[in-house]
């Protein structure tokens, strides 16, 4: 692989947003949490110290602009992303959109690219879309996501952020 630019989702995949959030969403609690300190999910901040010293790292995530801007604010991450991009729902924004803008930004072809998430239906499979590379890491709220085209079938899979670097050969 001639990698040059790591995309990392942020929610249950950085941010164990699955226990954390989720059982918090859409109250008053949650607008306070993200605004607290937040904890990196194990073995994530090893990573993004080791990779960011080899690779660019980009963040791209879905979800509501301001509350992912506070997460990653909350979590201490923002200096480690060259670039960050947000899909949110409110403006029809698709993590395709933002998988090209990187290429776009970063200058680089498609398969010089890793999108680590766990979804499959957008950061897998939106990232083979455009000839990315992709990393499923299985966790959280969309760990049982079914297969629904072979555009969701990862090209790596990690359970944990101590697997990434070996499995994904990095």
């Amino acid at each position: 692989m001639a990698l040059k630019v790591i995309a990392f989702d942020l929610d249950d995949t950085l941010l164990d947003t699955t226990g954390l959030l989720i059982p918090i969403a859409r109250t008053p609690a949650f607008e306070k949490r993200i605004l607290e300190p937040l904890p990196l999910m194990e073995g994530a901040f090893d990573n993004l110290e080791f990779l960011s010293q080899k690779y660019q790292l980009a963040l791209v995530t879905m979800g509501r602009t301001d509350a992912q801007k506070s997460k990653v604010k909350s979590l201490g991450i923002g200096k480690y992303f060259s670039q960050s991009y947000f899909a949110d729902p409110a403006t029809q924004g698709t993590k395709l959109e933002c998988f090209q803008n990187l290429i776009q930004d970063y200058q680089i072809r498609p398969d010089e690219f890793l999108s680590v998430g766990n979804r499959r239906s957008m950061d897998i499979r939106m990232a083979k879309q455009i000839g990315g590379m992709t990393c499923l890491f299985r966790y959280g709220e969309h760990l049982n996501e079914k297969i629904e085209n072979n555009w969701d079938r990862p090209d790596f899979e990690i359970d944990h952020h101590r697997d990434l670097i070996r499995i994904c050969q990095l």
